[in-house]
C-alpha cells in the first residue's frame, strides 16, 4: 500500500483546503477562521484516525465533504477505495448531494469507492455473499415481509395466543445465527426455551431463513458469522478500503459498531479512520437504551477533535441549548444578529391545557410580525415535539397531533414503508409539495410498484436500490407500453390528478396491478387487494390537507408555511425560527427537563443518569439547536411556576400568553 502512504503521508496544503471550500461553495478561507486557529481546519489537515466531535450547526456534513474533496483531488489508486458509511439514508443522501454537486467529488460516489448506509455495506460485501455460499438464495430484506412469512408459519391457536399478550410478530426476530430467540417476555413471566411456544418460534425463523426472507437486523448476524468462518473477508475489505469515514456515529448500535470495528480496526493491518458525531444529539436508538455502543465508545479522548463553534445561530440560543446537552460542549453561537434583534431569540409561548390547537396560529402570527415577506415565503419554519404519535393517555396535549387537527400521524413516518400503493403516491406528491422538484413522485410512485410486486409474488426477489426510478425502468425497458403507461401514472400525479374518494380511485388499481405483474417477468401473479385499497385522506373542516404536514397560515391565502413533525423528522436541518412543543411519555418533558432550562443544572453525571431524562435532554437538545434567529418553547400555562417564569426571563427568555390565537407579551 506504499502508494496509499504517498498519497495520505503528504501534508494537506492550504491551496488544497481553500480548492475544497469553493467545492462545497465557502469562501476560500471559510475553514480557517478569523484568526487562522478554526478546529475544523484541524480536521482537514489531519492524516490519521481522528473522532471529530462536533456541535450543531458546525458544519459537519459539509466538513466531511470537504474532506472527500481533498482525498478525491489525490486518489489515483484504480482498485482501491474510501469507504463512507452512515446510520440512516437521510445521512447518507445528503453526502451524496454534496459530493455530486462538483466533479471531484463525484469520483468518491463510484468505485472503487462506496458511500452508504451501514447495513448496505454488510450486506453487500458480507452477509449477502456469505448466505448465497451456503446455498442460501436471499429473496427479500424487508421487516414486514419476513416477520409477516414467520407469523404465517404458527398455528392458529399460537397467533392467538401471542395477540393475547399484546405482544405481535416482533417477537418473531432472531437474536443469533442459532436462532436463539433470548429470553421472551410472556403472560406469566419468561417463556421458557423448553417450551412448546418457544420452539414453534424458533421453526419459523429457521424455515424462512432456509427459504431466503429476513429481517434488517438479521444481517448483522449472519455478517458476524461469515466473519466467524471466514477471517480471510477482513484483510479482503481492507485491502479494498483502507480508509473509513463514518458518520452520525453517535446513533449507531452495539451491534452495528460491533461489526465495523471487527471488519476496519481489530488487530494488524487496521483501516485509517476517521469518525463524525456528537453523542449529545444520540436520538436514535431502542427502547431503555440511551449510550449508544459501549464496547468502540465515541469519541475516543486521545483523537478527539472538538468543533464547538456553531454557525447556525448567536450567542443567546447557544448559551440556552448548552445545558442541556448530556456533556455540554461550550457552544459557542458565532451567527451575528441585527442589533435590534440581539437578545430576542428566545420566547416561551404559555397557553391553556384546554387550548392548544391555538398554538400553531399563534406562532404563526409572531413569524408574520417578525420576518418579512420574503423570509416568511423563503425560509423553513417547524414545530417540532418528542412525541408525535397519541399515546392514549390523559394528559393534554401528549403528542403533536393534539395541536393540530391537520397532523397525519402516518404521513410523518419517513422511515417506515406506506402501508398501502395509495400512500406511496400521496408520499410522493407531499414531499414534492414540499421540495418543488418532481423526483420524489417518480421515486415513490416507482417503490410502490415495486413493491406491490413483491406482495404479488414473494418469490420474485427486488434488490434494494437507491435509485427506484432508475431501477423500475431497467426492470421493465423490454416492455416500451409498461414504461409509456408507467410516465403517464407519473404526469397525472404531477398534474394534481390523484383520485379524491373511492369510486374514482378503482380505474387506478387494474392497471398498477398490471404494470406490477410485468415486473415478475411471466411468474405467477397473487392477490394483493389489501395494498391496492382506498384509505380516506385527513381533512381538516371538510378540506383534504394534500399538502402534506404543512400547518398554513393564513388558510386561505398562506402568507407562512410551517413543517410539523416529531424531532427526529428534523435530525440536521435549519430553520429560520422553530417551536418546540411540550409533549407527554412518563410526564410532561418539559416538566422533566425544566430545571435544565431554567440555568439550574447543565448535562448529567455519570452516576446520576436516569433513561428518561436522558432521552428527553437529548431530543430537546437536538430540538432547541435548529433554530438560526428564533427558538420558542410552547407549554401549558401551568407548567411552571411564576417564580421559574422569572428565572426564564432572568435568562432573556420572553414570556408570552396565548388569548385568543395570538401572543400577549408581558413586560
Amino acid at each position: 500500500m506504499t502508494n496509499l502512504a504517498t498519497l495520505l503521508g503528504k501534508p494537506v496544503n492550504d491551496a488544497e483546503i481553500e480548492a475544497a471550500s469553493a467545492s462545497v461553495g465557502l469562501t476560500p478561507r471559510a475553514f480557517h477562521g478569523r484568526a487562522g486557529d478554526d478546529p475544523r481546519l484541524k480536521v482537514l489537515r489531519s492524516n490519521g484516525s481522528i473522532d471529530v466531535v462536533a456541535c450543531p450547526g458546525s458544519g459537519k456534513t459539509t466538513l466531511l465533504v470537504a474532506k472527500l474533496a481533498i482525498l478525491a483531488g489525490r486518489w489515483t489508486l484504480p482498485t482501491t477505495g474510501v469507504c463512507v458509511l452512515s446510520h440512516t439514508n437521510v445521512a447518507r443522501i445528503e453526502i451524496e448531494k454534496r459530493l455530486g454537486a462538483y466533479p471531484a467529488g463525484r469520483a468518491i460516489l463510484s468505485y472503487p469507492h462506496f458511500v452508504g448506509t451501514i447495513h448496505a455495506f454488510v450486506n453487500q460485501f458480507i452477509a449477502l455473499p456469505w448466505l448465497r455460499s451456503q446455498g442460501i438464495d436471499v429473496v427479500a430484506i424487508d421487516n414486514e415481509i419476513c416477520l409477516q412469512r414467520r407469523w404465517s408459519k404458527l398455528k392458529h391457536k399460537q397467533r392467538k395466543a401471542v395477540e393475547r399478550t399484546g405482544r405481535g410478530k416482533e417477537l418473531l426476530k432472531i437474536v443469533d445465527a442459532r436462532h436463539d430467540l433470548g429470553e421472551i417476555n410472556w403472560a406469566k413471566g419468561r417463556l421458557g426455551k423448553r417450551k412448546d411456544m418457544y420452539r414453534a418460534f424458533v421453526s419459523a425463523c429457521s424455515a424462512t431463513t432456509q427459504e431466503g426472507y429476513f429481517c434488517h437486523d438479521d444481517m448483522m448476524i449472519w455478517a458476524a458469522k461469515a466473519l466467524d468462518e471466514n477471517p480471510e473477508i477482513l484483510t479482503a475489505v481492507r485491502r479494498r478500503f483502507p480508509v473509513l469515514f463514518l458518520d452520525e456515529v453517535q446513533d449507531n448500535s452495539e451491534e452495528q459498531s460491533l461489526i465495523i470495528r471487527r471488519v476496519f480496526t481489530e488487530g494488524q493491518g487496521a483501516s485509517l479512520r476517521q469518525r463524525f458525531g456528537d453523542m449529545n444529539q444520540a436520538i436514535y436508538g431502542r427502547a431503555n437504551e440511551t449510550s449508544g455502543a459501549h464496547s468502540d465508545s465515541f469519541p475516543d479522548p486521545a483523537i478527539t477533535i472538538a468543533v464547538p463553534n456553531s454557525h447556525r445561530f448567536g450567542s443567546q440560543i447557544a448559551t440556552l441549548a448548552n445545558p442541556l446537552a448530556i456533556d455540554p460542549p461550550g457552544l459557542i453561537g458565532l451567527r451575528e444578529h441585527h442589533e435590534d434583534d440581539r437578545g430576542k431569540q428566545a420566547a416561551i409561548l404559555l397557553f391553556d391545557a384546554a387550548e392548544p390547537i391555538s398554538v400553531l396560529p399563534a406562532f404563526a402570527d409572531f413569524l408574520i410580525n417578525r420576518f418579512s415577506a420574503l423570509e416568511c415565503t423563503n425560509a423553513a419554519f417547524a414545530a417540532v415535539g418528542a412525541i408525535h404519535r397519541d399515546t392514549g393517555r390523559n394528559n393534554t396535549p401528549n403528542c403533536v397531533a393534539h395541536y393540530w387537527h391537520g397532523y397525519d400521524q402516518d404521513l410523518s413516518r419517513t422511515a417506515e414503508r406506506p402501508a398501502t400503493f395509495l400512500g406511496y403516491l400521496r408520499r410522493g406528491i407531499a414531499e414534492a409539495g414540499l421540495s418543488g422538484d418532481l423526483r420524489p413522485i417518480v421515486e415513490w410512485t416507482a417503490d410502490g410498484l415495486i413493491r406491490l410486486a413483491s406482495l404479488l409474488n414473494l418469490s420474485v426477489r427486488y434488490p434494494t436500490h437507491a435509485n427506484r426510478h432508475r431501477q423500475f425502468l431497467r426492470l421493465v425497458e423490454h416492455d416500451p407500453a409498461t414504461v409509456r403507461r408507467y410516465e403517464t401514472l407519473c404526469w397525472k400525479l404531477a398534474s394534481g390528478e390523484l383520485p379524491a374518494d373511492s369510486t374514482a380511485w378503482q380505474p387506478w388499481k387494474k392497471p398498477a396491478a398490471e404494470i406490477a405483474e410485468v415486473l415478475l417477468g411471466g411468474a405467477a401473479a397473487h392477490e394483493a387487494e389489501t395494498f391496492l385499497t382506498w384509505q380516506d385522506e385527513l381533512t381538516v373542516d371538510g378540506v383534504a390537507t394534500r399538502h402534506g404536514n404543512i400547518f398554513l397560515f393564513p388558510s386561505a391565502a398562506p402568507a407562512v408555511r410551517v413543517k410539523v413533525g416529531s424531532i427526529h423528522s428534523v435530525k440536521g436541518e435549519t430553520h429560520l425560527a422553530t417551536l418546540v412543543l411540550d409533549t407527554h411519555y412518563k410526564g410532561s418533558h418539559f416538566a422533566r427537563i425544566k430545571d435544565w432550562l431554567t440555568g439550574e443544572k447543565a448535562g448529567i453525571s455519570s452516576t446520576s443518569k436516569k433513561v428518561e431524562l436522558e432521552k428527553s435532554l437529548k431530543q430537546h437538545y437536538v430540538a432547541v439547536t435548529r433554530p438560526s434567529h428564533l427558538l420558542c418553547l410552547a407549554m401549558r400555562r401551568d407548567a411552571l411556576s411564576e417564580a421559574e417564569l422569572g428565572m426564564m426571563r432572568a435568562r432573556n427568555w420572553m414570556i408570552g400568553d396565548i388569548v385568543e390565537k395570538r401572543i400577549a407579551w408581558r413586560a
